[in-house]
């Protein structure tokens, strides 16, 4: 999730922990964040990056709350964009 807001500053440390709080948080019990760097359209900006692993059965229920989480942080923040990958892994929580 970027980071820059089109002429209007950046999202903030406590606008990011805001809508995480209200809009990832009741969504997912579990997960990981991670702040990078990205470019987009010739620009560097700071992103916020949630990772999420989990069981085939949960990924259709997952990606339709990212979808909706998506469109929440493009509106509230005038973003262009926000990239939802996946990617099949193998993964054992132990």
């Amino acid at each position: 999730m970027g980071r820059n807001i089109p002429d209007n500053g950046t999202v903030t440390d406590a606008m990011m922990n805001d809508f995480i709080k209200r809009e990832i948080m009741p969504h997912f019990e579990y997960g990981t964040f991670i702040d990078g760097e990205g470019l987009w359209k010739g620009e560097l900006e700071n992103t916020k990056i949630f990772y999420l692993e989990c069981p085939d059965h949960e990924v259709e229920d997952h990606l339709l709350s990212m979808h909706c989480i998506a469109a929440v942080y493009k509106k509230q923040f005038r973003q262009d964009s926000v990239l939802i990958s996946t990617v099949q892994t193998n993964a054992v929580f132990n």
